[in-house]
């Protein structure tokens, strides 16, 4: 009796802390909607289909969508939103449907795992299933923030290049805009191409110049690129020759690369003496060994 009442007492525990925690996290509903010109240039670019716009699943989809909206956590609503930017984002989701996502993932995980095991051995490890709802959540997260930092690398690899353009354009008379424009129709699938495809649409929409420069840096949050949309800031403000100083920004992101580089060469070289010796040891091992299992057995 005494062991019944004890269980019962520690379930009801349970119960109560996870009943809390849910309905702290889902209280309140969160908007996270993006300002209206930058929703109107991204309705101008062309989005891929998604699970939410098949008519089929969507009353599933509306139920987790419905729970997405209530999600009150701000720092992980805020991580979605920033690794959506800067991955492009090309299925066109919302932090609320993104959010969604990551909640069927982790139901489905945790519903299969328990499914699993009772079919295995009949028995359910509690502690094993808080574990699989959480990585069930957080794969998303995890998928979405790599694909992020991909795009970033290739954003930054691309960007002298893409300054060496523009600035040569505008040499040979054309504004800001059109050299862009024109950047932009000899290569659109490029990562840097896109996000300034995005800027201009933001100008073509009432947005000034510097404001949707300033949007690009928090989209694409790259020190070197958000340096150069200050500097471009600056001499609109001056009055300062664009074109000469897209060059030198383009030329100190190289001389920036070299030294990163020279840096990277000189520590692989220390990086590669523990290997280096590890493997002189095997191979002195390897070679006198015969002689001193020989000295050893007194056959020397």
């Amino acid at each position: 009796m005494y062991d019944l009442v004890t269980q019962s007492v520690i379930s009801l525990m349970v119960f109560s802390s996870i009943f809390m925690l849910i309905y702290t996290i889902f209280r309140f509903p969160v908007s996270a909607a993006p300002p209206i010109h930058r929703r109107f240039a991204g309705a101008v670019a062309e989005a891929e289909s998604t699970i939410f716009d098949n008519t089929f699943l969507a009353p599933i989809t509306g139920f987790f969508l419905a729970i997405a909206n209530q999600f009150g956590i701000q720092s992980i609503r805020t991580r979605i939103w920033r690794d959506l930017n800067a991955s492009g984002n090309r299925s066109g989701y919302s932090v609320e449907e993104y959010l969604a996502i990551c909640l069927m993932t982790c139901f489905l995980l945790g519903m299969g795992t328990v499914f699993i095991q009772l079919i295995v051995s009949s028995t359910i490890l509690i502690l094993l299933i808080p574990l699989v709802f959480f990585a069930g959540f957080y794969i998303p997260l995890w998928t979405l923030r790599d694909a992020a930092k991909h795009r970033l690398y290739r954003i930054a690899k691309q960007l002298p290049y893409t300054l060496d353009l523009i600035s040569l354009t505008m040499s040979s008379g054309a504004s800001f805009t059109e050299a862009i424009e024109t950047l932009i129709k000899d290569n659109p699938d490029e990562d840097l191409n896109q996000e300034l495809q995005l800027a201009i649409n933001e100008i073509k929409f009432g947005s000034t110049r510097a404001k949707s420069l300033t949007n690009l840096a928090k989209r694409i949050p790259i020190e070197s690129l958000q340096s150069i949309v200050a500097a471009t800031n600056q001499a609109d403000k001056l009055g300062s020759p664009l074109a000469a100083i897209l060059q030198t920004q383009a030329d100190m992101l190289r001389v920036q690369r070299s030294v990163r580089a020279e840096k990277l060469a000189a520590s692989a070289s220390l990086r590669i003496l523990i290997p280096s010796m590890l493997i002189l040891i095997a191979v002195v091992t390897l070679v006198f060994s015969p002689l001193l299992i020989r000295l050893i057995q007194g056959d020397l």
